[in-house]
């Protein structure tokens, strides 16, 4: 996936996605999407009490801290009952952090998102990352109206929302609040496990992604 500004064009042959095999696996699911419209994307730690607001530009956000919300917005800034995080013992800093991988399948890594699990499939051709809608709304953080961006796949061009989530726990770091993509993918299993969404190089360029071919094997460590 690559963020393009307006009225930018991208050529017939480009093309995105990791190489080797998970390029060619996640390709066939369909998951090389474009987001024709600019978000930026912060790292900084989030906890307490969740707040959802929404700005001039219809995006929606989400934070723990409401001192943090413009003046402008704060009168109108929603607190939300959702599911309590679940505390897990992270690994130790700067430990690498084993990633599924299969034949002919693209690599996926374990994430949780306010508590709750998901699956993503690592791909670093993706500027962005992409997370169902139905995972959003189980994690407790759906609702609102959020900025649409036009995003186009293989079956053709679809909109999707840009959402500004409060944490995403990943491979033992905390990456938030982050703007995500909220899109439904197509479906897409690995093994008997279903896939949440993709995790694009706006959280991956926290770690160092190790793959080794030879093995089977692929790590994440965290930067």
């Amino acid at each position: 996936m690559r963020l393009l500004a307006r009225g930018d064009r991208l050529a017939p042959s480009e093309k995105s996605g990791p190489v080797g095999h998970q390029g060619a696996a996640t390709r066939r699911a369909g998951l090389a999407l474009i987001v024709l419209a600019g978000c930026c994307c912060l790292a900084a730690p989030a906890a307490g009490d969740l707040y959802r607001w929404t700005d001039a530009e219809g995006t929606v956000h989400y934070t723990a801290d409401l001192a943090s919300i413009p003046p402008t917005f704060r009168d109108t800034a929603t607190p939300l009952n959702t599911p309590q995080a679940r505390p897990i013992p992270p690994p130790t800093a700067n430990e690498p952090v084993a990633l599924k991988v299969s034949p002919g399948a693209p690599i996926t890594v374990e994430a949780r998102l306010n508590g709750v699990g998901l699956t993503l499939i690592v791909d670093t051709g993706a500027d962005r990352t992409v997370i169902s809608p139905e995972v959003i709304e189980r994690a407790g953080l759906a609702g609102g109206a959020g900025r649409s961006v036009q995003v186009i796949g293989v079956t053709g061009t679809s909109t999707a929302t840009l959402v500004t989530l409060p944490l995403l726990d990943v491979a033992g770091a905390r990456i938030g609040p982050i703007v995500v993509v909220a899109h439904p993918l197509p479906s897409t299993f690995r093994g008997s496990d279903a896939v949440d969404g993709l995790l694009g190089r706006d959280v991956l360029d926290a770690f160092t992604l190790s793959v080794d071919t030879a093995s089977g094997r692929a790590t994440l460590t965290p930067r």
